[in-house]
């Protein structure tokens, strides 16, 4: 590393990643907090990793900024997990709408996954959804009209849900 990167390095780990480009805004907690080890930490920062668990489209919509989802969610290890801990890398969410075309998602570090608007023009409700992680499959049972995934799958599960959207 140059010397002359030196005091950018150092201001990003005296301000503990919170400034922008430092970090990607997860920070390693014990597992008896969140299942997986990870936490988002940096607040409404704008990234594709905040707020895990998180209800995307709702805050979107209330603070009238970021991208416009046609869904979005986190698939988590752990059924009843917390707001903002980190989901699992690397599930495939596929969603199939009413007219049978598939939309093939794959969770980011936080295991969060979206559907930009834009993406998905002709997206026809209802829809439904399965996950596979690691080679286990989940399908739910209803087709869905919202794509607001966390505004069901909550930490104590609402309308319905058991929870947390997850392997198990």
């Amino acid at each position: 590393m140059s010397h002359r990167h030196l005091p950018v390095v150092v201001l990003c780990f005296a301000l503990g990643g919170l400034v922008a480009g430092c970090g990607d805004g997860l920070e390693a907690v014990s597992t008896s907090e969140c299942s997986t080890g990870m936490k988002w930490t940096s607040g409404d920062s704008g990234s594709s990793l905040m707020h895990p668990g998180g209800n995307c489209i709702q805050c979107h919509a209330d603070r009238g900024e970021g991208p416009r989802f046609v869904a979005a969610g986190t698939v988590h290890a752990a059924a009843h997990e917390a707001n903002d801990c980190a989901g699992i890398e690397g599930a495939q969410v596929t969603l199939t709408d009413a007219n049978q075309k598939e939309y093939t998602l794959t969770t980011n570090a936080s295991g969060n996954f979206f559907l930009h608007a834009g993406d998905a023009k002709d997206f026809a409700s209802p829809y439904t959804a399965r996950i596979s992680v690691d080679g286990v499959q989940r399908a739910m049972n209803t087709p869905q009209s919202s794509g607001a995934c966390g505004s069901c799958h909550t930490a104590p599960g609402d309308n319905g849900a058991p929870g947390r959207i997850g392997p198990t």
